[in-house]
C-alpha cells in the first residue's frame, strides 16, 4: 500500500489540536441524534494518478510505432513522439460516486459516521481489441510484408472502434469524522475527513481510500436537510495480481468531487418539541394563572406584549441547551424585534421547576433559570439585537405549583425616554 499523502495527516492533527479539550464535552451539536444521508457525486475534472497513465498506455498504438515506414532512428523517434502526444490526451477519465451513510452526534462539535460508497471511473475512449488478437491475425499472413500490414491494420481497426468504457468499479466501506462549525443552526457548515477499504470488481484487487471534504447542510426543518460537499479523494489499488496481458488496472486515482444529496435526522430519545405557542399575545391572555403578572414596573410603561413558549419548545430539557427548532423560533423573534419593534426593549423571563438532580436541595433553581435566559439573549445578540435592549431575568421556581410547566416569556417594554 502506498503511503498516505502528508496533507491528510495535517488535517487529522489540526482538527484534534485546534479546539481545547474542554469544548468537546460542552453542549451544542445534536448529541445522541442519528443522521442518515445519501449523496450523489461527479468528478470536476482534475483527475491524476498512475491509473490514468495506465489507461493511456493501454490505448497507445504500439504496432504503428514498431512498424514505422521510416528507416533511420531519428525519423522513428519523431514518429513515436508525434503518436505519443496525439494519443496522450485522447482518453479522458471521469469519475462518479454514490454514497449512503449515517452520522452519530458525539460531542458539541463532533460526530462520527459510517458509509458505503461506490466509485466508477470511465474512460472516454478505451481499447476494444486485445493486442493478442492482433498478433494472431498477423501470423496468418503469407509473408513478412503481409504480417506487418496486418499488425498495422489491427491497430487502425482498434483506433476506429475505441469506445467509452468503465475501467474501475470499487465499493468501499468508509469511516468519517465530522467537525461542525455552527451546530444546531439551520445552515450547518462542516469538515469531514476519513478513509476506508473496498474491492475493485472489474479487474480484481483490494482498494484503500482516503478523503477530505468541506460541506454544509441546510435544515428544512428539525428532521430533513439538504446536503452539499466538495470532496477530494485518493483511491489506491493494493493486493493486486496483474494479468498476463491487456489492461493492468493498478495504481491510484486522485479526484475532486461535487457531492449533493439529502438526509434525515432521528432523535434516539424521541421528539422533544411540541407545537409552538408562536403567536404574540397580550398580557391578559398570555399566561393565565400559571405565571403571575409582575408589578414591579409601572403598568403604563412596561407591560405591552409577550411571546410565551413552553421551555421544551426552546430547550432540550432539563438543560439550557437550545435545540434546532428553538433556535428557529428565536431567529424569527429577533427579526421581528429588528424590523417591527425597534422602539421596544426586551425582557427575557424564565420559569423553572424546583427539581434538579445534579444540585440536591436547590429548590429555587435560579441557576438553571439564568443559564436559559442568558442562552436566549446570546442568540438574540447574534442575530443583531442590541445588547442594551435586552434584560436577562428569571423567576426560578418561585412561582411553581403542582400544575405549573416550565415556561419562557419574552416581554416587550417601551424604552425609557
Amino acid at each position: 500500500m502506498q503511503k498516505l499523502n502528508g496533507k491528510y495527516h495535517f488535517i487529522f492533527i489540526g482538527i484534534i489540536l485546534f479546539f481545547p479539550f474542554s469544548l468537546v464535552y460542552g453542549e451544542g451539536f445534536d448529541r445522541g441524534n442519528l443522521i442518515f444521508y445519501g449523496n450523489g457525486a461527479f468528478g470536476i475534472g482534475d483527475n491524476s494518478g498512475t491509473l490514468e497513465k495506465k489507461v493511456e498506455k493501454t490505448n497507445f498504438p504500439n504496432f504503428l510505432v514498431l512498424n514505422s515506414p521510416y528507416a533511420d532512428a531519428a525519423s522513428n523517434f519523431m514518429n513515436y513522439y508525434a503518436l505519443q502526444n496525439v494519443f496522450k490526451h485522447q482518453t479522458d477519465l471521469s469519475s462518479r460516486v454514490g454514497e449512503l451513510g449515517f452520522e452519530y452526534g458525539l460531542f458539541r462539535y463532533f460526530g462520527i459516521g459510517l458509509s458505503v460508497s461506490n466509485q466508477t471511473i470511465t474512460a472516454s475512449n478505451f481499447r476494444s481489441v486485445d493486442e493478442r488478437f492482433v498478433i494472431l491475425y498477423s501470423l496468418l499472413g503469407s509473408d513478412y510484408g503481409a504480417l506487418l500490414n496486418r499488425l498495422n491494420q489491427g491497430e487502425y481497426y482498434n483506433i476506429a472502434t475505441q469506445k467509452r468504457r468503465d475501467v474501475f468499479n470499487s465499493t468501499s466501506g468508509d469511516l468519517s469524522l465530522f467537525f461542525h462549525f455552527q451546530p444546531n443552526d439551520p445552515v450547518d457548515p462542516y469538515i469531514r475527513v476519513g478513509g476506508g477499504a473496498g474491492y475493485e470488481r472489474l479487474f480484481g484487487g483490494a482498494t484503500n481510500r482516503v478523503f477530505g471534504a468541506i460541506g454544509f447542510r441546510y435544515h428544512l426543518n428539525e428532521r430533513f436537510f439538504l446536503n452539499a460537499e466538495l470532496e477530494h479523494s485518493n483511491v489506491y489499488m493494493v493486493n493486486y495480481d496483474p494479468p498476463n496481458s491487456g489492461h493492468k488496472n493498478k495504481g491510484n486515482f486522485e479526484e475532486s468531487f461535487f457531492k449533493f444529496g439529502m438526509g434525515v435526522s432521528v432523535s434516539l430519545s424521541g421528539s422533544k418539541t411540541q407545537e409552538p405557542e408562536n403567536k404574540m399575545e397580550t398580557v391578559s391572555s398570555a399566561v393565565g394563572s400559571q405565571i403571575p403578572i409582575q408589578t414591579k414596573e409601572p403598568v403604563s410603561e412596561t407591560k405591552l406584549d409577550r411571546f410565551v413558549f413552553l421551555a421544551s419548545e426552546i430547550f432540550d430539557l432539563p438543560t439550557s441547551h437550545i435545540h434546532l427548532e428553538g433556535r428557529a423560533r428565536l431567529d424569527a423573534i429577533a427579526r421581528s424585534l429588528e424590523n417591527e419593534y425597534k422602539e421596544f426593549d426586551v425582557q427575557v423571563i424564565t420559569y423553572t421547576t424546583p427539581f434538579r438532580e445534579d444540585v440536591p436541595g436547590n429548590y429555587e433553581n435560579y441557576d438553571l433559570g439564568f443559564e436559559r435566559s442568558q442562552a436566549i439573549s446570546r442568540v438574540l445578540r447574534e442575530k443583531g439585537v442590541n445588547s442594551r435592549r435586552i434584560i436577562d431575568s428569571t423567576q426560578g421556581s418561585a412561582m411553581y405549583n403542582v400544575d405549573s410547566k416550565e415556561k419562557v416569556v419574552i416581554e416587550l417594554r417601551k424604552k425609557n425616554k
